[in-house]
């Protein structure tokens, strides 16, 4: 399956005109940049103001190509190849690096983030920091920014009012082991697809529900598909760009400088674009036709016992269970 993934993404490389994919020889060094969300999202404009950015602070010695709508892949094929030097800089949900380094579980512990400025406290943390230095180390993937997309809800073609009603719902996940087996915990049916193709998944009916942030939804037209938004807010979404630390080091010191501060600068602007516009993606969604649906406090107490074995299960043998607490108490 990986080799074919790699042939696959070298054959894309040669269609784009790229010459030896992970070459450096030329004057200008091009960095392909692979997002799996639509153009006119707004973690695509940040990536092209900061590809515009790096351009000019070197001189036209970086050039970065940013490759919206899944051109390159996956988030999944974005991480294995930034291992492997085959695609420069990529763009995914923290939680989606679990897989690679289960460290990353620290970030998509269900009903433990509530804020933007809570997030922003994980991200200084030292259990943080150390994730992230783990897999520059192990998997030489380095993380360059954080993204705020918001708490994640659920969205559906069935209308849901109760704890016991997720039973109903064959929800659309991403290969991430905790959110499979938080949903797997709520008595939903989860299904594994890849996100380009929710939409037509959910006009076919393989599943009626899907689960990401508000933004997400509507850059990808996704309210389309959907007639209830289910305020469960589960998970704040924390997306993050990173970088093949292959075709990092291949920079000189003074381009890896300027790459840095670009996408520190880059993340810090999402962030704050993300909360002025949020007021305005809720009113796009009810705009759109999707009834939001707010479970009653007892309802949503039934989930938190229903998700607290899928909880434990996410960190076990990784953090001790008291992490939880230490979370929930920096949005104090």
């Amino acid at each position: 399956m990986k080799r074919q993934l790699i042939s696959t993404i070298l054959i894309i490389c040669f269609l784009i005109g790229l010459t030896g994919c992970s070459g450096r020889e030329n004057k200008t060094k091009i960095l392909r940049f692979g997002l799996e969300v639509a153009p006119d999202n707004g973690s695509t404009k940040i990536a092209e103001e900061i590809a515009d950015d790096v351009y000019k602070r070197t001189g036209g010695s970086v050039k970065i190509e940013v490759y919206p709508s899944g051109q390159l892949g996956t988030q999944r094929d974005y991480i294995e190849s930034a291992m492997l030097g085959i695609i420069d800089i990529g763009y995914t949900s923290l939680a989606g690096l679990e897989n690679f380094e289960p460290g990353f579980v620290l970030y998509d512990i269900p009903f433990t983030i509530s804020s933007s400025r809570q997030a922003q406290k994980l991200w200084d943390s030292p259990y943080s920091k150390d994730v992230r230095e783990k897999l520059l180390k192990e998997k030489g993937i380095r993380m360059l920014c954080w993204l705020d997309m918001g708490p994640r809800n659920v969205y559906t073609t069935k209308e849901i009012r109760t704890a016991e009603d997720f039973s109903k719902l064959t929800m659309r996940l991403a290969d991430v082991k905790g959110l499979i087996d938080l949903f797997d915990a709520l008595d939903a049916s989860p299904q594994v697809l890849a996100f380009s193709d929710i939409y037509t998944g959910m006009q076919t009916g393989v599943v009626n529900g899907f689960e990401i942030g508000l933004e997400s939804t509507l850059s990808n037209n996704l309210q389309e598909v959907a007639e209830y938004c289910i305020e469960t807010s589960h998970s704040y979404t924390l997306d993050g760009f990173f970088m093949s630390e292959k075709s990092f080091m291949q920079l000189t010191d003074t381009e890896q400088d300027i790459v840095l501060d670009a996408f520190a600068k880059g993340g810090q602007k999402q962030i704050e674009t993300f909360q002025n516009n949020l007021p305005k993606f809720k009113r796009q969604l009810t705009e759109a036709g999707v009834e939001t649906i707010t479970l009653p406090g007892e309802e949503m107490n039934k989930l938190f016992e229903k998700a607290e074995p899928a909880i434990k299960k996410s960190i076990a043998g990784i953090y001790d269970e008291s992490i939880v607490e230490e979370i929930r108490n920096m949005a104090d």
